[in-house]
């Protein structure tokens, strides 16, 4: 629908605020970029399949990007009675990062430091309208109130075209967190492991045994 269609839908009752169009001048543009190269934008768009605007009978509809801290934070204190919840996320845990450098020395087991988001927010597994979507959020138009994301292919078990969809909202929580600092010290990007994810934990785990595996044979000598 249209910025004035979902002006209707929504109405004053859903108290929205919309951002101001300089804060995001150009927000539709890169979305619709992005599907300009094979084909016509708009019959792109108009083919996703989408989680549609929430009617006036329907509780209002939060979308969270992101499943980190701040996220997890939001979803657990969120009143599931009064909203439906939606969020969206590369990966379906919560990381405690401050215990990821106890992981790959062995004092504490990988899963022992990762929660699951529907644990958390029980109501995203459980209740009709809540849903968690394992996609990138690739876009936001702020008139329409919609998000949109993307499944990114590579994974055995997907398509090889990206899967897109769009997932509309009644109040949006942005917090998908930020790069790693490098402070422009040159090879930090290309070599360094951020220990940030499970995944770079265990690439620090298994380079430490890798080099203790190489190390032996000399020592013995």
């Amino acid at each position: 629908c249209g910025a004035g269609a979902a002006g209707h839908l929504y109405g004053p009752s859903r108290s929205i605020s919309a951002t101001p169009a300089r804060l995001l001048p150009a927000a539709a543009e890169p979305v619709a970029a992005e599907y300009s190269d094979t084909e016509d934008p708009a019959e792109a768009m108009a083919a996703l399949p989408d989680l549609g605007p929430t009617g006036l009978k329907n509780k209002p509809r939060v979308v969270v990007l992101g499943s980190g801290r701040a996220a997890c934070r939001f979803l657990k204190d969120v009143d599931t009675s009064v909203y439906d919840v939606v969020c969206v996320s590369p990966r379906n845990h919560m990381v405690f990062t401050p215990l990821l450098a106890s992981t790959y020395v062995g004092t504490l087991e990988f899963r022992s430091v990762v929660e699951p988001v529907s644990r958390i927010q029980p109501a995203l597994a459980t209740r009709l309208g809540s849903y968690f979507f394992l996609a990138n959020c690739t876009g936001i138009d702020t008139r329409k109130h919609e998000v949109y994301c993307t499944v990114a292919a590579g994974d055995e078990q997907l398509p090889t075209n990206p899967y897109r969809f769009r997932v509309a909202y009644d109040k949006l929580v942005i917090a998908s967190g930020a790069e790693p600092l490098t402070f422009n010290i040159k090879g930090v990007q290309e070599n360094a492991i951020f220990l940030r994810e499970v995944n770079e934990a265990q690439q620090i785990r298994r380079k430490l045994l890798t080099n203790l595996m190489l190390l032996a044979p000399h020592h013995c000598l």
